[in-house]
């Protein structure tokens, strides 16, 4: 790019966050003991895991003096001791200890630093963003039952991406893009449906797979805008857990984990490995595009194209807006 080139407005910048239970890190990345600053949703937070294994995450600034709670503090038992004054604090952000004074005010032990709703589930750890602190609207989702016995955990993977969160959410719904990135022989076929806070694709569609095109169903279930669940079954069968964590307006980061039945066979599991490489490829060509795309609020749409505008509506839910708040 010539040095006085000008920057090109890709339409991303004013969009929001959506609020939504969102993947901050998985499991393995915080051991107890461990203190973190997190850096998602355009802002910071502090995350911390006790020795009785419970993360919790916080508001990064000490109530007392305002000392960044990320920078020298120590997990002492469960609690966060802050490094300017040892204060220290709970999972439910009340004061524990004050090293200098007798007595710990009563309204300082209830609740003094601001915490942020908390959950692990399957490897993953979620905190609440909401840009006006409301409380959780729902409950993180879980792995959907294995057909065959447990599923184990083949692979995990993530991205970060130059785009907004809403439009790789909204790439399951372009149903032209298949064929024309991906090399899908047909256009998939399938059911959009709308559950409160859920939505729920069923696809059928031909697949390329290491014995020709074939035909396979795509379940997905997505709870929230953070995160999907997405079975596919052809020959072999692999579960996609898909967690989209937005950094700020223009920047998501993705994270997969790609599971298949315990006990399957040496050839089938050749099979499999080769689905989760061919979905990886494919997500790798999506990037580019979304790297450079553009947000057109009013897309010229044709038939075929997919329920791009539905999707459109349903994500809308899940902004802090008077029209979302109309929808609930």
């Amino acid at each position: 790019m010539a040095a006085n080139s000008p920057v090109l407005d890709r339409g991303y910048a004013n969009l929001p966050i959506p609020f939504c239970w969102i993947a901050v890190a998985v499991s393995g990345d915080l051991v107890p003991g461990d203190v973190k600053t997190l850096h998602y949703f355009g802002t910071e937070f502090v995350v911390w895991r006790g020795e009785d294994g419970v993360v919790a995450a916080a508001d990064p600034f000490c109530p007392h003096l305002g000392a960044h709670l990320g920078e020298s503090s120590q997990v002492i038992g469960n609690d966060l001791r802050c490094d300017f004054h040892h204060w220290s604090f709970n999972a439910q952000g009340g004061v524990t200890s004050i090293p200098y004074t007798k007595i710990v005010p009563p309204r300082l032990k209830r609740s003094c630093l601001k915490m942020w709703p908390v959950t692990e589930t399957d490897g993953v750890i979620f905190v609440w963003y909401h840009p006006t602190k409301a409380a959780p609207k729902w409950e993180v989702a879980t792995l959907p039952k294995c057909p065959e016995g447990d599923w184990i955990l083949a692979q995990t993977h993530e991205w970060i991406v130059n785009i907004h969160c809403q439009e790789i959410t909204e790439n399951g719904q372009d149903h032209a893009h298949f064929g024309a990135v991906h090399g899908v022989p047909y256009a998939p076929k399938g059911e959009f449906r709308l559950d409160g806070w859920v939505r729920r694709n069923t696809v059928v569609a031909e697949m390329n797979t290491p014995r020709g095109p074939m035909q396979g169903k795509i379940d997905m279930c997505a709870t929230g805008p953070g995160q999907s669940m997405t079975e596919f079954t052809d020959v072999t069968n692999v579960l996609m857990a898909q967690q989209l964590t937005a950094i700020d307006s223009g920047h998501t980061h993705q994270r997969w984990q790609l599971y298949h039945p315990a006990g399957i066979s040496e050839g089938k599991m050749r099979v499999t490995k080769a689905r989760m490489r061919d979905l990886v490829k494919q997500v790798e060509q999506d990037m580019p595009i979304w790297a450079n795309k553009k947000n057109l609020v009013q897309p010229f749409l044709v038939e075929g194209d997919g329920p791009l505008m539905a999707s459109r509506t349903q994500y809308a839910k899940f902004y802090d807006t008077d029209e979302a708040a109309a929808a609930e």
